[in-house]
């Protein structure tokens, strides 16, 4: 990435490989790093909403406004930001495992510990392609 292009889309960014995700993240202002962050969530929220539940909603909608370029700046309070994203991780986990634990009674393996890892750490997610919300109203 060069000087001049400080800014890149989600769907620019998700396609490259884990290690150039990495190398473009730390690149970006943190506006963008917010901005790739936020739309990863948004977007997974959007295409798994009909397979989680309410809660598992509430605890991931509760993220996405922690989710700002504050978060990003160099000069922010590092242990703050820690503490705060570790009571979220500990929803996520605590949420995500629940259901999970309930689910493999009933059929077995299931995909929550891979939700987490993917809310979590979009850097190391998976693309999620635009799909339009069916938010039950």
């Amino acid at each position: 990435m060069n000087q001049e292009q400080t800014t890149i889309s989600y769907d620019q960014f998700m396609p490259q490989p884990r290690q150039e995700r990495l190398r473009i993240f730390t690149d970006v202002s943190p506006e963008n790093r917010a901005l790739l962050i936020k739309t990863h969530i948004e977007r997974w929220l959007t295409a798994n909403r009909p397979r989680i539940t309410p809660e598992q909603i509430a605890v991931v909608e509760e993220i996405i406004p922690f989710i700002t370029p504050e978060l990003y700046q160099a000069e922010r309070d590092i242990e703050q930001v820690q503490r705060e994203a570790e009571i979220f991780c500990r929803k996520l986990e605590a949420f995500f495992s629940r259901v999970r634990r309930f689910a493999e009674n009933f059929y077995g393996r299931c995909k929550h510990d891979e939700d987490v890892m993917q809310i979590s750490n979009a850097n190391f997610a998976d693309y999620v392609p635009p799909v339009e919300d069916k938010k039950v109203e």
